[in-house]
């Protein structure tokens, strides 16, 4: 018995010095998350790495030392990998063994969910050796009577990544260049991210190092598509995209004549999204005055993704009330950070004072659109009009003031002043109406003036200098009509 255990003991120890020899050095990306959370674990590669390392002894890179050599390559997208990428970790790292992961659901909650993947990338042949995946929730664990159930997501990540580590196959060898038959060189889905049901072009070029294959076929979605031969070892073909969103691995199946299976990983995934992008625009200044007084002068827009998305195009339209299109504003890629509406029309004239209407759209590189509601705004360059029956006595002034404006006044201030502006006497309000009556002691001083200036909520200004006498004075007149305006949409400000 005691000879058994040793022959045994030995047996494993040689197995793994196998093991070690043929996977010496593994390096792992970063982590993938197509999870649509924002703060998630970034550590899932680290924790696998150290459980792979206890139970194999593994040599392992660390996504942190791989930082510069992603930097360097300009690679962004860790869930792939090219050919010339693994070849370039093999040569400087000496990596045997690329391994990706990809978190794809994380949900905090009382019944958690975590869902995560691994794929190894053999460097030799940049060919996907092998792959796994797990998917949790709390309530899986739950046992008779509602007991076992996990409410934490922190154990239940440790549950998941144990299953990893554990399903990782101790037999793994590297695959050899002269066993491989074929070898997928170009692998392209297009678009890459789509609507359900939506038509996606696929084209593929298959190197063989024995014969060419008979069919190729690619298989998504748990469907499987017949591609079509071309020249030179290119496959073509389209395909309809799953109804339910996700995220989908693209899979080769090759058939030889001989009627022998061949699979290849694409390393490649298709996005099926059908949720609009949210967009949310917070304003400024909706009621303005585009008189270029430094003053209101414009409308911010500030647009925000309430989730985070990949935009393709967005546009801004301002409307007039009879719903036509008077300015819009395009563009790709990011929504800018603000944008500033001036009072002008796509002609670059001014538009008419009144009420105008913007409206925001976004669509995301699936297709889907997000609109906002149509905010209303105010075009004003009137200011206000004051009338004003001035009654001096010799110690008392009287104010009998009225003023025309449409929009309530912001501002106003009174004033009694000498010719070299010193004050006698003072008012200033904000947000209130000025009082149709005001009385003021005058000081015994001759050749006083009477000041009024006062602000509406476009920001249109009045004031008013005059003698200070018994008089009717009228104050603020309607500017006249610019032919042109020289501001266009501004961003960026």
């Amino acid at each position: 018995m005691f000879k058994k255990i040793i022959i045994f003991i030995m047996i494993l120890n040689l197995s793994k010095l196998c093991l070690s020899a043929e996977f010496r050095r593994i390096a792992f990306f970063p982590l993938e998350n197509i999870s649509g959370i924002t703060e998630i674990p970034e550590d899932i590669p680290d924790r696998i790495a150290e459980g792979l390392n206890k139970k194999y002894g593994f040599e392992v890179i660390l996504p942190a030392d791989l930082r510069n050599f992603l930097l360097k390559n300009r690679i962004r997208r860790v869930g792939s990998v090219t050919e010339a990428q693994v070849k370039g970790l093999k040569r400087e790292f000496k990596a045997d063994v690329v391994v990706i992961t990809w978190l794809d659901l994380y949900e905090r909650s009382d019944n958690p969910k975590i869902g995560m993947g691994i794929r190894l990338v053999e460097t030799e042949t940049a060919m996907v050796v092998w792959s796994d995946y797990v998917s949790l929730t709390g309530d899986d664990f739950t046992t008779w009577l509602g007991l076992g159930k996990i409410t934490s997501i922190d154990r239940l990540i440790s549950k998941a990544l144990k299953r990893l580590i554990d399903n990782f196959p101790p037999s793994l060898k590297k695959v050899s260049t002269e066993k491989a038959l074929f070898a997928l060189e170009r692998f392209s889905l297009f678009p890459l991210a789509v609507q359900g049901g939506a038509t996606v072009n696929t084209s593929l070029h298959i190197v063989s190092l024995v014969e060419s294959p008979e069919k190729v076929f690619l298989l998504l979605g748990g469907r499987e598509w017949p591609l079509k031969k071309r020249q030179n070892g290119w496959w073509e073909g389209e395909i309809e995209s799953p109804q339910e969103e996700g995220h989908y691995f693209a899979r080769i199946k090759i058939l030889t004549k001989a009627g022998i299976l061949h699979f290849l990983d694409t390393a490649s995934y298709l996005t099926v999204d059908n949720t609009p992008p949210k967009l949310r625009l917070s304003y400024e200044n909706l009621t303005f005055s585009p008189n270029r007084d430094g003053r209101k002068d414009a409308l911010i827009v500030f647009p925000k993704l309430l989730s985070p998305e990949d935009i393709k195009l967005w546009y801004f339209y301002i409307y007039n009330e009879k719903g036509e299109i008077v300015r819009r504003f395009e563009g790709s890629g990011d929504l800018p950070l603000g944008l500033a509406w001036h009072g002008e029309t796509d002609e670059f004239s001014q538009v008419e004072e009144g009420i105008y209407y913007i409206e925001g759209k976004c669509q995301d590189k699936a297709g889907n659109i997000g609109i906002t509601s149509r905010k209303k705004c105010t075009v004003d360059n009137t200011p206000p009009k004051l009338h004003v029956l001035m009654d001096v006595k010799e110690s008392k002034a009287k104010f009998d003031i009225k003023y025309e404006d449409v929009l309530p006044i912001s501002q106003w201030e009174l004033s009694i002043i000498d010719k070299d502006e010193n004050i006698y006497y003072n008012l200033r309000k904000e947000n209130e109406e000025i009082p149709s009556k005001i009385e003021v002691s005058l000081p015994k001083k001759k050749e006083l003036f009477f000041f009024i200036e006062a602000f509406d909520m476009a920001g249109n200004k009045t004031e008013y200098k005059t003698p200070l006498i018994s008089k009717k004075v009228v104050a603020g007149e309607k500017p006249k009509k610019k032919k042109k305006a020289p501001t266009v949409w501004d961003y960026n400000f």
